[in-house]
């Protein structure tokens, strides 16, 4: 399921240039699915409400550089800086 999920990113941040706000606000609904928004369901995923934007970019930008084969990189790998940028503006807004 997880190789589903990186593929569907990958396909999502290809066609990033025909509507990347569309794009951003799946791959965050997408990230609901894991770590709710609203409320906090499990201590064993992190709840995104928990973290600064600042700490978000680095951990994504961590999961994507890691050599490792965790679900996190796999999903943020296909993930330009500028995809996590834009995502992290989309959860806790632009400042």
């Amino acid at each position: 399921m997880s190789k589903f999920l990186s593929y569907f990113i990958l396909f999502l941040s290809s066609n990033l240039y025909a509507d990347q706000d569309k794009t951003i606000n799946i791959i965050v609904e997408n990230c609901k699915s894991c770590h709710n928004l609203n409320i906090e369901v499990t201590k064993k995923i992190p709840d995104l409400n928990n973290l600064e934007k600042e700490e978000f970019i680095r951990l994504m930008t961590k999961y994507k550089n890691d050599k490792d084969n965790s679900v996190m990189n796999r999903i943020s790998r296909v993930l330009t800086e500028n995809d996590i940028l834009k995502m992290a503006d989309k959860i806790y807004g632009k400042r």
